[in-house]
C-alpha cells in the first residue's frame, strides 16, 4: 500500500464534544446561572479556556486538578459568576465527561473499511500514555503510525511530528484528517501533506482553498470517497 491517513485523536476519533456536552451539562446543574447560557455557546467558551492553557497543560506545568479548576473559573469571569462552587463544577465537569468517553460517529466503520486498503496514523498532541490508552480503550491498535507529541519532541503544526508519521508509514505522502485547522491542516500542508478539515462545531472555513471540509464520518462511503479523492 502506498496510499495512507494520518488522524488527528482528540475531537477527530475521540468524541470530546459528545462527553463535553454532557460535562457542561452538569455544571450547569451545579451553577444553575450558567443555564441561562445555550450549552452550544458554554462549548465554545470552554474550548477558548483550554486552548488559553493548552501548553502549559502540555508541559504538565499545570496539573490536570489545578487546569479543571482553572477552565471553570475562566468560564465564571466571563459570564460575571461570582461563586464559592468553582471546585464542585469543575468536579462534576470531569465525572460526567470521563464517564462518557465514546467515538465519533463513524470511526469504527470507517476504519474497518480503511484497514488493508490504505496505511492508518494517528498524530496527536498529548501526554503519551493518556493518548495510547485512549486508543487502546477504542480499540483502534494497532496502527501503521502513531506520532504523540510528547514522544516524538515536537508539537503540531511543527513538520517534524508529520514527517515522524511519514517516516513510521513508510511513505512520502499521505492525508491528514483533523479538527483543528492551524495544527492539522496548516501543519500537515506545509508539511507536503494533503489535508481534509473535520468541521463537526460548524465553525467558518479559513481558506476552502485549502482543504476539503467535511462535517463528520457519516456517511462513511462519502468520506471514503473524498478521501480516496483527496490521495490522488
Amino acid at each position: 500500500m502506498d496510499t495512507a491517513v494520518l488522524f488527528d485523536l482528540d475531537d477527530t476519533l475521540i468524541d470530546l464534544q459528545y462527553s463535553r456536552r454532557l460535562g457542561l451539562g452538569a455544571v450547569q446543574e451545579v451553577l444553575p446561572k450558567l443555564k441561562r447560557v445555550p450549552l452550544e455557546e458554554l462549548e465554545l467558551a470552554h474550548d477558548e479556556e483550554l486552548r488559553a492553557n493548552y501548553l502549559r497543560t502540555l508541559d504538565k506545568s499545570l496539573p490536570d486538578e489545578e487546569s479543571r479548576l482553572e477552565h471553570m473559573r475562566g468560564i465564571c469571569r466571563r459570564y460575571g459568576l461570582e461563586t464559592d462552587r468553582v471546585a464542585d463544577a469543575a468536579g462534576a465537569y470531569a465525572r460526567e465527561q470521563m464517564s462518557n468517553p465514546r467515538l465519533v460517529p463513524g470511526v469504527e466503520e470507517l476504519f474497518k473499511a480503511l484497514r488493508g486498503r490504505m496505511k492508518i496514523g494517528v498524530v496527536s498532541n498529548g501526554l503519551a500514555q493518556r493518548q495510547r490508552d485512549k486508543l487502546e480503550l477504542f480499540g483502534l491498535l494497532p496502527l501503521d503510525a502513531l506520532a504523540i507529541s510528547e514522544e516524538v519532541g515536537a508539537l503540531k503544526p511543527a513538520p517534524e511530528i508529520f514527517r515522524f508519521a511519514l517516516d513510521e508509514l513508510g511513505v512520502r505522502k499521505a492525508t491528514m484528517i483533523g479538527d483543528s485547522w492551524e495544527h492539522d491542516v496548516l501543519g500537515a500542508i506545509d508539511s507536503g501533506l494533503d489535508a481534509i478539515w473535520l468541521n463537526r462545531y460548524r465553525r467558518t472555513c479559513p481558506d476552502p482553498s485549502l482543504a476539503v471540509e467535511i462535517r463528520g464520518f457519516e456517511p462513511v462511503e462519502d468520506v471514503l470517497q473524498t478521501l480516496i479523492a483527496t490521495s490522488k
